[in-house]
């Protein structure tokens, strides 16, 4: 990181050359990957939208992997790759000076970084070009890591704009005294669902019979990366203490991760590993999730989960922890339920009360329904984006 430091303390004004009126501004996308999650879902959905007939947008990555490059591949038969293996190394310093040239080069006006590595590699390489940076942070901190945190608050500080999808985001930075409260701008996440959702018992037979269950068992959903923050192992648990008194109740796991054999072995030692099923990365995730009866979150920390938003969206009830977004999402009892995080006893008691309700679920999953589809369009997303674009070219042409 020292490294980086001083690159940025050497690189000199270069000022990008002026351009005629008329001009459609040229936007650098930059992401750390296409691989499954919920940042570079939104990210793609993004740029599957922007108007290009307005805006000259460019694609580059951290690493140009993973299968939702396929929905914008037409749109951007070229992505730009700027490799990076560690901050700590000569290559590092390599890509930050290639991340540079390339945007004085390109004459770039505004880099848009949308993750925490992609924000460190393309926000510190634009200092002194007159790049104007906007700073994606769609989570409460990167790691437990000292210095990632830093390195953070460092490109928030850098950053013309930083871009945050909830209010919990936006309370969180205000609270490092870091970054100035006009600085950061809140969007909402889009709500993302599959062009033809299919109906609840249709979607609910066609996974019971991918896991080889009676299509008149229950099922319990969660969406979300294999990772301690998540909570998983607090799920397990608590599918546990169900399992004993409801028969007919499943659990599935879509996702994968680095603790995919701790949970397994956890289910297994449990007593319960024939009532969960884990099913690994799916790119049909939100079309699988129309098939829940019950969608949950257990996890310990969240920026603004996009899986409780499509779960919802899809009219499918939600029990998750109070963590972070998820408050600005569900109103317990009115449009989802809230516990507390960490207590495997309140999820168990709300996931089984919500499960025994067939009226209540069908309820509260309307209810969730009309909420997100009236205040998560996509267009609303895109719309707010554009406008933060042509605030940027404006100050930069002053």
């Amino acid at each position: 990181m020292n490294e980086l430091l001083e690159l940025r303390a050497s690189c000199g004004p270069s000022p990008l050359p002026s351009r005629s009126a008329g001009y459609r501004p040229r936007v650098l996308h930059l992401i750390n990957n296409f691989e499954i999650g919920g940042t570079e879902r939104q990210a793609v959905e993004l740029l599957k939208r922007l108007d290009m007939d307005r805006y000259d947008l460019r694609l580059a990555a951290v690493r140009h992997k993973g299968p939702l490059y396929s929905a914008i591949s037409t749109r951007f038969p070229e992505v730009t790759e700027f490799p990076l293996t560690s901050f700590y190394n000569a290559n590092a310093f390599r890509q930050f000076r290639r991340v540079r040239s390339w945007m004085v080069r390109e004459q770039v006006d505004i880099l848009h970084a949308h993750d925490f590595y992609a924000g460190v590699l393309g926000v510190i390489a634009a200092q002194g070009t007159g790049v104007k940076t906007i700073a994606s942070q769609r989570h409460l901190r990167p790691s437990d890591r000292p210095v990632h945190i830093w390195a953070e608050r460092l490109v928030n500080r850098l950053a013309h704009r930083v871009l945050v999808n909830s209010e919990a985001i936006r309370t969180q930075i205000l609270m490092t005294r870091n970054v100035s409260p006009d600085k950061i701008v809140l969007i909402k996440n889009a709500l993302r669902l599959p062009e033809h959702v299919l109906a609840f018992d249709a979607a609910h037979e066609r996974l019971c019979l991918e896991l080889g269950l009676q299509t008149n068992v229950k099922i319990v959903g969660m969406v979300a990366k294999l990772r301690s923050e998540k909570g998983h192992c607090l799920l397990v648990e608590a599918a546990r203490r169900i399992a004993h008194s409801l028969d007919d109740v499943h659990f599935v796991l879509v996702g994968d991760g680095p603790l995919r054999h701790e949970i397994e072995l956890q289910a297994e030692q449990s007593g319960i590993s024939d009532r969960v099923h884990l099913l690994g990365d799916r790119l049909d995730a939100a079309g699988l999730c129309a098939g829940f009866d019950v969608a949950v979150l257990a996890s310990l920390r969240e920026g603004f989960p996009n899986a409780i938003l499509e779960a919802m969206g899809a009219s499918v009830p939600v029990v998750a922890t109070a963590v972070g977004g998820v408050p600005e999402l569900i109103q317990d009892g009115i449009t989802g339920y809230l516990v507390q995080p960490g207590d495997t006893e309140a999820l168990a008691q709300r996931l089984r009360f919500v499960l025994e309700d067939k009226t209540e679920r069908t309820n509260i999953a309307e209810r969730g329904r009309r909420f997100v589809m009236n205040s998560f369009g996509a267009q609303k997303m895109v719309q707010a984006v554009e406008r933060l674009y042509d605030e940027l070219v404006e100050r930069k042409k002053r």
